[in-house]
């Protein structure tokens, strides 16, 4: 429920989930880890969510569960993303990741009234029989969602950073 409502991504399927709570045990922020990286499998561990709970400031809170992350788990890598729509990625430096590239521009579908996006990985082209009315195998991917009202809507890529423990060396180009 908390990434839901205070993440722009909203929940995960992480394997570590790990909260910081105020004074009245309310969870303030919240950072989670999923083992193997979803999309470089050559990294332990992948940061998937950082927040803090809305209109909310918790100095040192990212700190604070990153390195409880660390002493706790003993990762040897840790690949995450952070979206060049929305942010600069300096929080990941500052938590010890290098900046690895920038990563394509990709795309999420937005329903018909344009109000929710949709990330593009529920509507591959091998999903699209069991969930669009209508459906031609003949057509791609974004030809099947226009005939049924979807539109795209392209961001502006994601920045690749790493941590490594240190003694390793970097596994990637910069």
């Amino acid at each position: 429920v908390f990434l839901n409502e205070n993440h722009l991504q909203g929940e995960d399927k992480s394997t570590i989930k790990l909260g910081l709570y105020d004074e009245n045990e309310t969870l303030v922020s919240c950072m989670t880890f999923r083992r193997v990286a979803r999309f470089d499998k050559k990294y332990e561990w992948e940061l998937s969510r950082f927040c803090n709970k809305l209109n909310t400031i918790v100095v040192g809170g990212a700190s604070r569960l990153f390195s409880h992350f660390i002493k706790n788990y003993s990762p040897k890598s840790i690949l995450t993303y952070s979206d060049w729509r929305y942010f600069s990625g300096n929080i990941y430096s500052k938590l010890g990741f290098l900046y690895c590239k920038t990563t394509v521009p990709s795309y999420h579908y937005i329903t018909k009234d344009y109000k929710n996006t949709i990330n593009r990985m529920s509507f591959q082209k091998h999903k699209l029989k069991k969930i669009l009315p209508i459906f031609d195998e003949s057509l791609s991917e974004w030809e099947n969602m226009k005939n049924n009202g979807y539109d795209r809507i392209w961001d502006c890529g994601s920045m690749k950073w790493e941590w490594l423990n240190p003694g390793n060396l970097c596994q990637t180009k910069k």
